[in-house]
């Protein structure tokens, strides 16, 4: 547990010298000022504009921060012969990537809570509460998958890329699905019909993202404090999972 924190703690200290606090906090500050510009532009209902509007661009801006900051630290650190030095001493690679997961998480949680602060000026407390806590779930699914992507491809730009498709799909495979089975595309063809049962099984293997983080819970009653249990238990599996495909290949990788 020593060496798990120790890992943990030198992530959070590198994302304080790369500024990402001070980043984070000039985008919510900007964000807040845009929100402020299209609410004075709506003409009915500003209120619930403002907060759609901010809440849809906050959800997208922090995870795309998580897509470039995890693989850009984990791949700094081995061009400067951190992992190296690292896995060099008492160490297991397990306790380096359960360290780096942690430390990664806590920044994730830092970030998105410094992002849902411009969300709790607009918005009723505690549906923006339970918004926040659904934003930090869904950067943690993030943030293991960030890890898992760039311990396999070991790119900056292939790593951050993917994990942000990967993102972008999982929120709209929901659509996707109900898209590719609307009736009025129903031909009857076999080649319609295996093409609709892939993109079934893709969903079955994505996290439904789309059920996290709804702006919808800012904007009418409910607040979403029933879908929480069932958005933790979602993270926990994903992240297990991603998390285990990258040991597992951080194994292979310098077994």
């Amino acid at each position: 547990m020593n060496s798990i924190r120790n890992v943990a703690a030198f992530a959070v200290l590198e994302a304080r010298r790369t500024r990402l606090p001070l980043i984070v906090a000039g985008i919510g500050v900007l964000a807040l000022a845009a929100s402020g510009f299209v609410r004075s532009l709506a003409i009915t209902e500003s209120v619930r504009v403002q907060t759609g509007f901010l809440a849809a661009m906050l959800r997208m801006i922090a995870m795309f921060l998580l897509c470039l900051h995890v693989p850009g630290s984990m791949l700094r650190e081995a061009h400067d012969k951190g992992t190296e030095l690292l896995l060099s001493v008492d160490i297991s690679r397990f306790e380096y990537l359960a360290g780096k997961a942690l430390g990664y998480s806590l920044v994730a949680t830092g970030v998105c809570v410094a992002l849902a602060v411009p969300v709790m000026l607009v918005a009723p407390p505690v549906s923006a509460l339970a918004w926040t806590i659904s934003l930090v779930l869904e950067s943690w699914i993030i943030v293991a998958a960030s890890l898992f992507c760039v311990i396999t491809f070991n790119q900056l730009i292939l790593a951050a890329s993917i994990v942000f498709a990967f993102y972008l799909l999982a929120r709209a495979m929901t659509a996707i699905v109900l898209v590719a089975g609307a009736d009025m595309l129903q031909d009857g063809s076999w080649s319609h019909a295996a093409m609709t049962a892939i993109v079934k099984l893709v969903a079955l293997a994505l996290p439904p993202l789309d059920a996290f983080t709804r702006s919808a819970w800012l904007m009418d009653a409910a607040a979403g404090w029933d879908r929480l249990p069932i958005l933790a238990a979602q993270t926990g599996l994903y992240v297990v999972l991603l998390l285990a495909a990258a040991c597992v290949d951080l194994y292979r990788r310098n077994g």
